[in-house]
């Protein structure tokens, strides 16, 4: 899924009022490696397809596990939750395939949505706040107690990236305008280069000239990205692009309202 947002939208978030986020004693979370006894290359990837299929359509987005203490818990578009009528989708709807490329389902296989957290201002402003945490129906495949996050490893995450940040961003699209990408829903691309922070879009990071497409939707805008690990510091995701100033987006989280939907997924 992917959102195309208009020039009206672009001048009605212009002039908004951006209100601050509150520090709060949680301001990041540390990038968690696997377990020892679980990591090998075939399972150590925290991004994945994140799969909608309500019996008559087939979407497609991108997730990510980020660190957590219930281990089992990423981060998506919040748009990639409804359907074309701003419809809640049946959890039973959603899967997500970690470490998912090339067709092939991942080590892991599917794994089901058990709970969502979307902040209210999306609810709201659909426009707004494009982003939602998702929990996972994980089970350990050897029969263990080992979380999602054990196995895939787990994104870090920050509230305080500024302007010029390199960054690699990944998704699934299946159109637009990435180089060196297959753009067919199947494989997991990446791209690499500088976010900015710009005066006419203050509530998110822009990236200029690229149409990360349909499908790309939730992938997660990284900091410092190793490429041995597969593991960096998550910051925003994707979540549309404007025709008329040809940027992609992402809503820069407000601390206060991300660290709330962290305790309202959590059991």
């Amino acid at each position: 899924m992917n959102k195309k947002l208009s020039p009206i939208l672009l001048t009605l978030l212009i002039t908004m009022i951006v209100i601050p986020s509150i520090a709060s004693v949680i301001s990041q979370r540390k990038i968690v490696p696997p377990f020892v006894s679980v990591v090998t290359p075939h399972y150590n990837y925290p991004i994945g397809l994140f799969f909608i299929d309500n019996g008559s359509t087939k979407e497609v987005c991108t997730a990510s596990v980020i660190n957590t203490d219930n281990g089992n818990i990423g981060l998506t578009a919040a748009h990639c939750l409804f359907d074309n009528d701003r419809k809640k989708y049946n959890l039973s709807f959603l899967s997500f395939y970690p470490g998912y490329d090339n067709g092939t389902n991942g080590p892991l296989k599917d794994i089901p949505v058990v709970d969502t957290a979307i902040p209210y201002t999306h609810l709201l402003v659909p426009e707004m706040s494009d982003y939602a945490l998702v929990r996972f129906a994980f089970r350990d495949p050897h029969g263990g107690n080992a979380t999602l996050q054990d196995y895939t490893g787990a994104l870090g995450w920050r509230f305080d990236i500024g302007n010029g940040e390199p960054t690699s961003v990944f998704g699934y699209p299946k159109d637009g305008d990435l180089e060196n990408c297959a753009n067919d829903a199947e494989h997991l691309c990446n791209w690499q280069g500088i976010t900015e922070k710009l005066e006419n879009f203050k509530n998110y990071y822009v990236i200029r000239n690229i149409d990360f497409g349909v499908g790309a939707s939730g992938g997660p805008f990284i900091s410092q990205y190793n490429t041995e690990t597969n593991l960096g510091y998550a910051y925003a995701v994707y979540d549309g692009f404007f025709d008329g100033a040809k940027v992609s987006v992402g809503d820069i989280w407000n601390e206060t309202t991300f660290n709330n939907l962290l305790s309202r997924i959590t059991p």
